[in-house]
């Protein structure tokens, strides 16, 4: 199954990284830290900077990494040493809804209007149908995951 994260409301940036990685991560908008608990017993790692929430989770059984007083970049990388997680790229995930990605043609999305006319590989969501494809932010994207993993995605 893979590393599965659950990243608290104060971590955007690093659910949003997991997710382009291809990490399965939800992320905690609002949740009461019971609901959270309950959500990482499914097999998740909890990552979180309330030490309160970290502390009843780890009570549970649950694995915790607590990223009280680091910046989003810092716990983002603390997450990629500590896991040794890399860009995995039969497993992409949206960064909106976190669901899969599934490869589709450019015949697929033909009809799509703001489908760039230059590009013949496009990924789509399974849940919420959002289209992705490797344009002149994927240069960027490609630098960031070379800086946090040592190698080109």
């Amino acid at each position: 199954m893979g590393l599965r994260f659950l990243v608290d409301s104060m971590h955007g940036y690093v659910a949003r990284w997991l997710r382009i990685m291809g990490y399965d991560t939800i992320y905690l908008n609002s949740v009461e830290d019971n609901d959270a608990v309950q959500l990482a017993l499914s097999g998740r790692v909890l990552v979180t900077s309330d030490a309160e929430l970290a502390k009843m989770a780890e009570k549970k059984g649950v694995e915790v990494v607590l990223t009280k007083g680091l910046t989003e970049e810092e716990a983002l990388r603390l997450l990629v040493e500590r896991f040794k997680l890399c860009f995995k790229e039969d497993s992409l995930r949206c960064t909106v809804c976190n669901g899969e990605l599934e490869l589709v043609g450019r015949e697929e999305v033909v009809n799509t209007p703001d489908a760039p006319r230059n590009v013949d590989l496009f990924w789509r969501c399974r849940v919420c149908g959002k289209l992705y494809w490797r344009g002149s932010h994927w240069k960027n994207i490609s630098r960031q995951i070379l800086k946090l993993t040592g190698a080109e995605p």
